[in-house]
């Protein structure tokens, strides 16, 4: 696969970060769907035990997104870790209230507190 183009992965401690770089809504489904695999490949060769999804760099995100985060969070959930977001824009706010995804994960301010969230 060649380099990504829609989300940028940094490890920290025991997590695994996942920043989104570009709007992913309304790109090639197939495009963002083969990144997404490559993420939870990295999941799995980092050995990270939490994840933290960073959204700073989307005002809007749509059900590819969603998809990416449930995933993400089975995976961490399965294996005992955490799961946390983060920099979500009042719109995207919005849409994670609306499916309800508030309820279950900790939504934060800053990456910071996403990081002290799941090392707790």
């Amino acid at each position: 696969m060649s380099s990504p183009k829609f989300f940028r992965v940094e490890p920290s401690d025991d997590a695994l970060i996942i920043a989104a770089v570009d709007n992913i809504h309304g790109l090639v489904e197939d495009e963002v769907r083969d990144e997404c695999d490559s993420l939870l490949e990295q999941l799995d060769q980092n050995h990270s035990k939490h994840a933290i999804i960073d959204l700073e760099a989307l005002d809007y995100f749509g059900s590819i997104m969603l998809e990416l985060m449930v995933v993400v969070w089975k995976k961490v959930n399965k294996s005992g870790g955490k799961f946390a977001v983060c920099n979500v824009s009042k719109v995207g706010q919005e849409i994670l209230k609306t499916a309800k995804f508030n309820t279950i994960w900790p939504i934060l301010d800053s990456r910071d507190e996403a990081i002290a969230n799941v090392n707790s």
